[in-house]
């Protein structure tokens, strides 16, 4: 009888080899615990969120500048070196000027930053429209007191909600955050 089949080759190893040697099973694989999962899951989530809020952060940021919101002034004066000739001629004698009325006095306003009560910002009942108008449209004031006995103050509020606060020395550091400007409660 002729060989038509190629010899046969003999059986195998049932595994591969390892290092444990030959016929050795494949060391067992490793399971994460359910405690690492959760701890890679939850920091996952707040270096996002950390990421998200600075991103926003920069995104909102102000530059505190006051004369930013308000038209510029031109003041012009005249050189020394210009003549007399050049200058408008002047009335010869001038009227007396009247009075101009008295401004209403302005009250006071608090925007964005970090206050001392009794120092910065007077104690007393200040509000708040709401947020600022923007992209992230929230308004926080918090306290920082400065003893033991008085727990820490926290309103929030959206654009066009407003917030009403009572202010004492004992609640130490006012800090206002993305609101229109805090005004004394009349």
């Amino acid at each position: 009888m002729s060989n038509q089949y190629p010899p046969q080759q003999p059986y195998g190893q049932p595994h591969q080899t390892y290092p444990g040697g030959p016929g050795y099973p494949p060391p067992p694989k490793k399971k994460m615990s359910g405690g690492a999962i959760v701890a890679i899951v939850i920091g996952c989530v707040l270096g996002g969120l950390f990421l998200l809020l600075l991103i926003i952060g920069f995104a909102v940021s102000d530059d505190s500048s006051p004369s930013e919101d308000k038209a510029s002034v031109l003041e012009v004066t005249a050189s020394p070196s210009e003549s007399a000739a050049d200058a408008p001629a002047k009335p010869a004698e001038k009227a007396p000027e009247k009075p101009k009325p008295a401004e209403p006095k302005k009250t006071a306003e608090y925007p964005s930053g970090d206050y001392v009560v009794g120092e910065d910002i007077p104690a007393g009942t200040y509000t708040s429209d709401g947020a600022e108008k923007g992209i992230f449209e929230l308004c926080t004031i918090t306290t920082e007191p400065t003893g033991d006995t008085t727990m820490p103050k926290i309103k929030t509020s959206n654009a066009d909600e407003r917030i009403i606060i009572t202010l004492e020395k004992a609640d130490g550091v006012v800090s206002i955050s993305g609101c229109e400007p805090l005004k004394p409660r009349s």
